[in-house]
């Protein structure tokens, strides 16, 4: 069975990207464009690692990677940003984020890292 992976970014580009990618890496991909769609999301499904974009309207990343924490706190949540700023990073790092990417990202590592992550699927 593939691990399940939650993308959130309320840019569908990315999000078709994101998934395009992870899919044909063997994992199995979902992908919200809000913060409260994703929360939804992880309340109904088992999810085994999230993407998050840090800059959302609505609901931003920080708040979605708490909440999502809340859920599951083993989850491992990697935040995604085009505009990247020490004190996000630092309160993301605090809440428990695995690792804090500017975009564009760089897939191969992005891959990489959901791979140690996960336990090297």
């Amino acid at each position: 069975m593939a691990y399940k992976i939650l993308i959130v970014d309320d840019e569908e580009n990315m999000q078709v990207l994101l998934k395009r990618v992870l899919s044909k890496a063997g994992y199995d991909v979902e992908c919200a464009g809000s913060g409260p769609e994703a929360l939804r999301l992880a309340e109904n499904n088992r999810f085994d690692l999230a993407v998050v974009d840090v800059c959302m309207p609505e609901m931003d990343g920080i708040e979605v990677l708490e909440e999502l924490k809340d859920i599951n706190s083993q989850m491992p949540v990697v935040m995604i940003s085009a505009y990247p700023s020490w004190g996000k990073k630092e309160t993301a790092g605090r809440l428990g984020c695995t690792d804090y990417l500017s975009k564009p990202v760089d897939m191969k590592y992005l891959k990489k890292l959901i791979k140690k992550e996960l336990g090297g699927y």
